[in-house]
């Protein structure tokens, strides 16, 4: 005895809600991830014989000297002075406060000796210079 069954119906998945949260996904990567500025001064970084790769650059507040002992804090020049209060700020935000300097080697020592100097007043001792090993 044949039976007679219904017909089938295709199975259709709709897509729309896939694609949706896709781009939600999309966007939210986008907006979590974090944006990383290059930095445009040019500075040559100098090479020493006796160099040492700190373990954790990250986390430091980075100040540039440029080979026109021009200072930067990021993007933005400073002075002596702008240096001390922006230490000071983040020093009042987190007093563990870890500083890198990449300094050109062009750079006068007395610059050197001036941004140190800036970071001992304010009370900013963790410091490292960015070199090359040979």
């Amino acid at each position: 005895m044949k039976l007679k069954l219904p017909p089938k119906d295709d199975v259709n998945i709709d897509m729309a809600p896939m694609i949706d949260m896709v781009f939600l996904l999309l966007i939210f990567f986008m907006v979590a991830s974090v944006v990383v500025e290059l930095d445009k001064k040019q500075v040559i970084i100098p090479k020493a014989k006796y160099a040492v790769v700190p373990d954790e650059t990250k986390g430091r507040m980075m100040l540039s000297v440029d080979a026109n002992n021009q200072i930067y804090v990021g993007l933005s020049p400073v002075d002596l002075k702008e240096l001390k209060s922006l230490i000071t700020e983040e020093l009042d935000l987190n007093p563990d406060l870890r500083i890198l300097i990449r300094a050109d080697e062009r750079v006068e020592y007395k610059t050197n000796k001036d941004i140190i100097v800036a970071c001992a007043a304010v009370g900013a001792t963790d410091l490292i210079y960015a070199t090359f090993e040979e």
